[in-house]
């Protein structure tokens, strides 16, 4: 059995469900940002929640996991042009995927934190409120959230064009 072909298709997959699970999560929040109905809204939120914790976070983690060993077995540069390497692309994708795992504690953590009060308030009021209306609308985890989407298309498209 050729473990590398093995390890790069685990990786594969793990990157479809990742993407696949970040781009359901945004288009679920989208959903419930429409509704005034706060019930829905928690509903919807609920949702994604759930999405993340079932394709976001376990296909970034088999990623990182599988990209390494894929790395490691397949004796790739991972650090490009630092460690004398021509080809750049896994660097650039490691550059990329640092940004993410930075964004990860720093913006969207601490964030949801801040979220869930006012989500809880607003369901015990009976009524989406300035508050849970402004966590929604947070521009700094929107901008987190798109750098998510495109970094993680661009590390795609990096992987499987390999073109520097």
């Amino acid at each position: 059995m050729n473990w590398y072909i093995v390890i790069k298709f685990l990786h594969i997959i793990s990157v479809i469900v990742c993407v696949g699970g970040l781009f359901a999560r945004q288009l679920v929040r989208q959903h419930a940002k429409k509704t005034n109905d706060v019930q829905l809204f928690a509903t919807f939120s609920q949702a994604a929640g759930k999405i993340e914790n079932a394709m976001v976070i376990p296909g970034m983690t088999a990623i990182l996991v599988f990209g390494v060993i894929l790395g490691l077995i397949g004796d790739s540069p991972i650090l490009g042009f630092l460690q004398g390497a021509q080809q750049n692309w896994l660097l650039v994708s490691n550059v990329l995927l640092i940004g993410i795992l930075i964004i990860i504690p720093m913006v969207l953590v601490p964030r949801g934190k801040k979220f869930e009060p006012a989500l809880q308030d607003a369901l015990a009021k009976g009524q989406i409120t300035p508050e849970l209306r402004t966590a929604m609308n947070d521009n700094i985890v929107k901008i987190a959230h798109h750098y998510e989407e495109i970094a993680l298309i661009i590390i795609t498209a990096l992987m499987v064009l390999k073109p520097f």
